[in-house]
């Protein structure tokens, strides 16, 4: 949600960049709603798609993910199995990306880690190798963020969501992504 309108503006010309109204949440969520939002793109050439940051999202009392890392795996391989039977288009999938543990701790909102680079990495790793084995493509945005510099690309006030800043270089990213799928 919050680098597509720089996806929109990047290939404005070149593709026409529709996605689910609501935040697509986690991977029981989308598997719960992939069908309806596909609906009317029957037509699409790609599907660019992220999941997992809300998988990961630490519970305070337990002080784990929401969803196991096995729970992760079977959602992911549904998800795109189900993208694989409603859709011929290309899928590319993006790996989460890195976050602040300092800023969520000192933040007004959360006030505590609710994700871990630790977890993001061992849950990208799990994505990776399943989107492998199913032919998926990925797109590592973690790999790009932490390239250009988390502090240039994460909102300061929570050390998760992506800056305006940030939303303009990894919307030009995903779109450099998906404009080499098109071509």
């Amino acid at each position: 949600m919050n680098y597509q309108a720089a996806v929109s503006d990047a290939l404005k010309g070149k593709a026409t960049v529709s996605a689910p109204k609501d935040n697509c949440k986690h991977t029981v969520y989308m598997l719960e709603n992939l069908e309806s939002w596909l609906t009317g793109q029957e037509n699409a050439q790609v599907i660019h798609l992220n999941v997992g940051l809300h998988d990961m999202f630490l519970e305070s009392k337990t002080g784990k993910p929401r969803h196991t890392l096995e729970m992760y795996e079977k959602n992911l391989r549904a998800i795109f199995e189900k993208l694989d039977q409603l859709s011929d288009a290309a899928v590319i999938f993006a790996l989460t990306t890195a976050v602040n543990e300092k800023q969520q701790a000192e933040s007004e909102g959360y006030g505590r880690v609710v994700r871990r680079n630790e977890d993001i990495e061992i849950y990208n790793a799990k994505a990776r190798a399943v989107a492998a084995e199913m032919g998926i493509q990925v797109n590592d945005l973690n790999r790009f963020m932490k390239e250009i510099g988390p502090e240039k690309i994460l909102r300061p006030s929570d050390g998760i969501h992506l800056s305006p800043e940030g939303c303009d270089i990894m919307g030009s990213e995903v779109a450099r992504v998906i404009s080499e799928q098109l071509e």
